[in-house]
């Protein structure tokens, strides 16, 4: 039965202020442990693993165990990682098991449904850094052509592709991150309307495609079909020769090449009001 009191009311509202301050906290652990290697470690196992054992199998000193296992604590809350015994009923330690779930599966490293690569771009330095500034962003002037989003306001008045062209290592970061959850919902695009969707086209351009991997599921699914990646150069630079598609250098906002198709996913996020009232 719910309890009706000032008293409880407060407490309720007091506790969800604790909770959005701290739900970032899930996002961290979830960033630790796939940079420690957890899923790894626990699919190398090749089952459910103690807390010992996988402190062994991990790049972390002995003396850190208990932090991690109140990392898990929390991933096993958010489901990514299953939990056999209970830790709060006074069991040894060697008693409670870790285990994989759905979830975490997809954070297996070199796993064709790996996610890895995305946890480790959206929960980065840069990203985060964005979200600082967004109370600077939304009071700035709409006279402020330079700080057109948040991310513009924390790296200086550069956007996430510029920023990217000059530091490889995001560049590659960036790439990776948007390629591998590509590479998932396409897979499974593919196998279920592929036929009604990609059925007889000659050609096809991934505008914005990043590193060729949703045109080269498109092309090795359909063989006959011509696909090509549309990119900046910066990406195009970095790409390791593909014989299933073809790698264009441009800018969308420019030029598009010719193709019975054209597909477009996370580039739509790139454009802001501002490019379509110009357009108009």
């Amino acid at each position: 039965m719910e309890v009706d009191s000032p008293i409880h009311d407060f407490s309720k509202a007091r506790t969800q202020v604790w909770k959005h301050m701290l739900v970032f906290m899930d996002s961290m652990c979830l960033r630790c442990a796939v940079e420690l290697g957890v899923p790894d470690a626990i699919h190398n196992h090749g089952g459910p693993v103690t807390l010992s054992e996988l402190v062994q199998a991990l790049p972390i000193p002995t003396s850190r165990a208990p932090f991690l296992r109140r990392i898990m604590r929390v991933l096993v809350n958010s489901g990514f990682f299953s939990i056999e015994g209970n830790e709060s009923d006074g069991s040894n330690e060697e008693e409670v098991y870790y285990d994989l779930t759905a979830t975490s599966k997809l954070l297996i490293t070199g796993s064709t449904n790996s996610l890895a690569p995305l946890v480790r771009f959206v929960t980065g330095m840069e990203v985060a850094m964005a979200g600082h500034a967004m109370t600077t962003w939304i009071k700035a002037s709409d006279d402020d052509d330079k700080n057109e989003t948040p991310f513009h306001v924390a790296h200086g008045g550069k956007g996430v592709f510029e920023f990217a062209s000059e530091r490889p290592e995001f560049n590659a970061l960036l790439n990776e991150g948007m390629a591998c959850d590509n590479r998932v919902f396409i897979g499974e695009v593919v196998k279920n309307w592929g036929d009604v969707l990609f059925g007889g086209l000659r050609s096809l351009v991934d505008v914005g495609g990043g590193t060729g991997l949703t045109a080269a599921v498109i092309a090795g699914a359909y063989p006959k079909m011509k696909c090509s990646v549309l990119e900046l150069d910066h990406v195009v630079d970095v790409q390791p020769e593909n014989e299933l598609v073809e790698f264009v250098r441009g800018d969308m906002f420019v030029q598009i090449p010719q193709a019975d198709a054209f597909l477009l996913e996370w580039v739509l996020h790139d454009w802001s009001d501002k490019d379509f009232v110009e357009e108009d």
